[in-house]
C-alpha cells in the first residue's frame, strides 16, 4: 500500500488519491464490513418505524384492536433498541476507523521520508511535506469515517423508498425522483469548495514553513536585521492564507446551506403530496403519519450524505497530496550489482572528484580552502554523493555505481545546517546506541565538548529539545564534531565545522584533530571545507579551490609560501577572525 502508482499529470490527483483511500480501506476489511453492516442495521431499523406506527395507527387505533396496538408497539420498541444497539457499534467502529486510517497514513509517510533521506529537500517541498504530516492524516480519517455513514445513508434511504412504494406507487415515485435530482444539484457545490480547499491548503503549508524558518533562524535574522522583511513576508502570506480561508468559508456555506435546504425540500414535498392525498381518500391516517415519518427521518440520512460527501471531498484532497509524496522516488542512482554492495579496500581507498581534481588520500587530516564559499558546499555534497553531478570515486569505484547504503557508511557528510531531535544527548550523539561511554567520552574530548556535558544537569541522560534548541551555536558545533567522529565512516566530510567556537577552542579541535590521526593510522580520513587558519595550519594536507578547480595543494606552510593567492585568502580570513 505504500507505493501508490504514477497515472501520469492528468490522472494521478483523483484516481491515484481515490485508490490510497481504497487501499486504506483494504487494510481495515473487516472493520469496515463491520461498519457497513451497523450503518445499514442502524438506518433501517429508524426507517422502518414509521412503518411500523402507522400500522398500530391504522390497525390498532382505528379499529380499536388493542391487541394490533401492542403488536406494533412491540415492533416499535424492538426497532428501538436494534437502532440503538446498531448506532452505538457503528459509531464505536467509526471512531476507530478514523484512529487507525490516520495512523496508517501518518505511518506510511513517516516511513517513506525516511526512506527518501536526503533526496527529499530536492524531489519534494518542505511546506507541503509539512501540511501533509500533520493534517492531512486526520482529514483523511475523518473522511472514512463519514464513508460507513454514507453507505448507512443510501441503504437507508433505498429502505423507505421501497417502503414508499408498497403504500403508495406515486408517492415512492415521487421520493426516487426527487431525492437523486436535489442531491444532484447540490452537488455542484463540491467542485468550487474542492478548489477552495485544495488551494488553502497549499498556502497553509507554505505558511507554516515560513513561520518555522522564522523562528529556527531567529537569532540570524537578528543579527543582520533582517527581521521586518521576514515580518512583511509573513504579514503577506497570512494575508493570502486569510483570503483563501474566506473562499473555502463561503464555499462550505453554500454547501451548508445546501446541506439544510435539500432535506428540507424533501420534507415539505413529501408530506404536502401526502396530505393531498389524504383529502382524496387515497391514503389513510396512518398512512399519512407514516409518510410524515418518512419525510422527517430523511432528512437524517440526506444530512449525512451530504456531510459525508463534503468530508470524503476533503479527504480526497488530503489523499492527493499525500499520494504526490509517496510517489516521490528517492534517488538511487545507477543499479549496482550484488557484488558492488559490499564495502572494498576500506581503509587503503583513495577518495577522489574528477571534476574539481580533489584528491583525498586515506588516514589523512586534509582541509580544503576555497575561494567561493559556495564551491566548498557543493564540493563537499558531490564527494559524499549528495547531489547527482560530477565523477567522485571512492577506491577507483564511482560513486554512482555504489548503492547508497554503502557511500553512506563509508563517507559522512556533516553540515551545521545538521539537526539534533528530541532525545537524551547519547541517543543524539550515538544514535546507533552501540557505542561505548568511553568511546563517546573519547570523541568529545577530541571535539572539546566535554564542559557542555559536564555543565548538565544529567549528563550524556539529559533529554535534548528538539533542534538543541537550549545549546549555543558554539555547542551544537561540538556535538554535530562528536556525532561525526563516533560515526566511524572511512571518510568524514566537514564543513566549516568550527566557525562558531571562539579561538582558542578551535585550536584545540584543530590540535586534537591532527594529534586524532597522527596516533590511530587505521584508516579514516577527515576532510575540512574551511577558511580558518587554525586548521589549515594543522592540517596534514592543504588544497586550495578556485572557480572550483584545485589550483594547488600541499602543507599550509609551503601554500603560504609559492601561492600568493592562498596567502590573500588566508589572511583575509584572519583578519575577519581578529576579536572572536
Amino acid at each position: 500500500m505504500q507505493r501508490i502508482p504514477v497515472l501520469g499529470p492528468g490522472g494521478l490527483d483523483h484516481r491515484s488519491a481515490a485508490r490510497f483511500l481504497l487501499a486504506l480501506v483494504g487494510k481495515q476489511k473487516a472493520a469496515t464490513l463491520w461498519g457497513a453492516v451497523t450503518s445499514a442495521v442502524w438506518m433501517t431499523s429508524q426507517a422502518l418505524i414509521p412503518v411500523a406506527i402507522g400500522r398500530a395507527i391504522d390497525g390498532g387505533i382505528a379499529r380499536n384492536d388493542s391487541g394490533e396496538v401492542v403488536w406494533w408497539s412491540m415492533a416499535v420498541l424492538l426497532l428501538g433498541v436494534i437502532r440503538a444497539t446498531s448506532g452505538i457499534a457503528f459509531y464505536r467502529h467509526s471512531i476507530i476507523t478514523r484512529t487507525v486510517s490516520a495512523s496508517l497514513t501518518v505511518r506510511m509517510v513517516t516511513r517513506h521520508v525516511t526512506r527518501l533521506g536526503a533526496s527529499l529537500p530536492r524531489r519534494q517541498d518542505a511546506d507541503a511535506l509539512i501540511a501533509t504530516s500533520t493534517s492531512d492524516g486526520t482529514t483523511i480519517g475523518v473522511g472514512l469515517l463519514y464513508a460507513g455513514r454514507i453507505m448507512g445513508a443510501v441503504v437507508a434511504v433505498t429502505a423507505v423508498t421501497v417502503a414508499m412504494l408498497t403504500v403508495s406507487v406515486p408517492l415512492g415515485l415521487l421520493v426516487l425522483v426527487t431525492v437523486p435530482v436535489l442531491s444532484g444539484l447540490s452537488s455542484l457545490l463540491l467542485r468550487p469548495l474542492h478548489r477552495h480547499q485544495d488551494n488553502y491548503r497549499s498556502l497553509q503549508g507554505r505558511l507554516a514553513g515560513r513561520a518555522i524558518d522564522i523562528a529556527s533562524g531567529l537569532r540570524v535574522l537578528r543579527g543582520v536585521g533582517g527581521e521586518r522583511q521576514f515580518a512583511a513576508r509573513f504579514r503577506s502570506d497570512s494575508a493570502q492564507l486569510r483570503s483563501a480561508d474566506v473562499g473555502v468559508a463561503r464555499a462550505e456555506a453554500d454547501y451548508e446551506a445546501a446541506r439544510v435546504l435539500v432535506p428540507g425540500l424533501v420534507t415539505v414535498i413529501v408530506t404536502y403530496t401526502a396530505a393531498l392525498f389524504a383529502l382524496d381518500q387515497r391514503l389513510t391516517i396512518g398512512q399519512v403519519i407514516a409518510f410524515y415519518g418518512f419525510a422527517t427521518f430523511l432528512a437524517m440520512p440526506l444530512t449525512d450524505f451530504m456531510e459525508g460527501t463534503s468530508q470524503v471531498t476533503r479527504a480526497l484532497v488530503a489523499a492527493r497530496r499525500v499520494t504526490r509524496l509517496l510517489n516521490v522516488e528517492p534517488w538511487q542512482g545507477k543499479t549496482p550489482d550484488a557484488a558492488a554492495t559490499k564495502p572494498r579496500n576500506r581503509g587503503k581507498a583513495h577518495l577522489t572528484d574528477t571534476t574539481s581534481g580533489l584528491a583525498v588520500p586515506p588516514a589523512t587530516f586534509m582541509a580544503v580552502a576555497c575561494a567561493d564559499p559556495s564551491d566548498a558546499d557543493a564540493l563537499a555534497r558531490r564527494l559524499a554523493r549528495f547531489e547527482d553531478s560530477g565523477d567522485p570515486a571512492l577506491g577507483g569505484e564511482s560513486l554512482a555505481s555504489l548503492p547508497i547504503p554503502v557511500v553512506r557508511s563509508r563517507v559522512l557528510l556533516g553540515l551545521n545546517s545538521d539537526r539534533f531531535f528530541a532525545g537524551t544527548v547519547r541517543e543524539e550523539i550515538a544514535p546507533a546506541g552501540t557505542v561505548d561511554t568511553a568511546d563517546i567520552t573519547a570523541a568529545l574530548q577530541i571535539a572539546c565538548a566535554t564542559d557542555v556535558i559536564d555543565a548538565l544537569p544529567d549528563g550524556l541522560d539529559t533529554r535534548m529539545t528538539g533542534r538543541g534548541r537550549t545549546f549555543s551555536g558554539g555547542q551544537l558545533q561540538r556535538l554535530r564534531l562528536t556525532r561525526a567522529l563516533l560515526a566511524d565512516a572511512e571518510f568524514t566530510v566537514l564543513v566549516e565545522p568550527t566557525n562558531a567556537v571562539d579561538a582558542y577552542t578551535e585550536y584545540r579541535v584543530a590540535e586534537n584533530l591532527a594529534r586524532f590521526h597522527e596516533t590511530h593510522p587505521e584508516g579514516r580520513s577527515t576532510v575540512v571545507f574551511t577558511l580558518s587558519p587554525l586548521l589549515l595550519q594543522r592540517a596534514h594536507r592543504v588544497a586550495y579551490v578556485e572557480d572550483g578547480r584545485v589550483i594547488a595543494a600541499g602543507t599550509h606552510d609551503d601554500m603560504l609560501e609559492s601561492h600568493s593567492a592562498y596567502r590573500m585568502l588566508v589572511a583575509r580570513d584572519d583578519a575577519s577572525r581578529v576579536g572572536k
